[in-house]
């Protein structure tokens, strides 16, 4: 569901304007994101619920409330880290499901970005790439991503054989080994 690419600008709900380079990039994120994770679905809506982008395998999923309930969902998951101390920015809700786990995170402080991933997808992986494309889309809503014409792109590539060796990597920053 893609129905801005004509204009040049339009306004969310949430009250802010987007760029038809914004939007661009937008699409290149979670087309990347997409195939990176590699993801069955990504969603993108702003934090009204308005539906900003959905690609990938979606089926017969009324995107509208998708996006209504993923807004609540993340607003709702945002006040109790906030009442228990433990809120920070870019925070993931993670559910587990029998064949699909969905990460639901803020991408920014006007979108909110949904991707959905098989089980098998080892979910500190998907976390780590969910959590940059958040990042990253938060950034060029801000403007701070990239200048007209720059396309962003991930730091996390992979394919069936390296994908091994790139969490082994993952890994070794987070734990601070060379």
């Amino acid at each position: 569901m893609d129905t801005h690419l004509n204009q040049e600008t339009y306004r969310l709900r949430c009250g802010v304007a987007v760029y038809a380079e914004q939007h661009k990039a937008f699409e290149q994120l979670l087309t990347e994101a997409l195939t990176q994770i590699p993801a069955n679905f990504v969603f993108l809506a702003d934090v009204a619920g308005q539906v900003i982008l959905a690609k990938g395998e979606h089926k017969a999923v009324n995107l509208v409330m998708l996006g209504s309930l993923v807004a609540g969902d993340l607003a709702a998951s945002q006040e109790i880290a906030r009442l228990t101390s433990q809120f920070q920015d870019y925070q993931i809700v993670l559910r587990e499901g029998a064949n699909v786990n969905t990460f639901i995170t803020e991408a920014g402080q006007y979108l909110v970005l949904l991707v959905q991933v098989d089980h098998d997808i080892p979910l500190g992986w998907a976390r780590m790439i969910v959590k940059q494309v958040g990042q990253r889309l938060g950034q060029v809503m801000e403007g701070t991503e990239t200048a007209v014409g720059q396309q962003p792109t991930l730091t996390f590539g992979h394919s069936d054989s390296n994908l091994s060796e790139l969490f082994d990597e993952a890994l070794d920053d987070l734990w601070g080994e060379t």
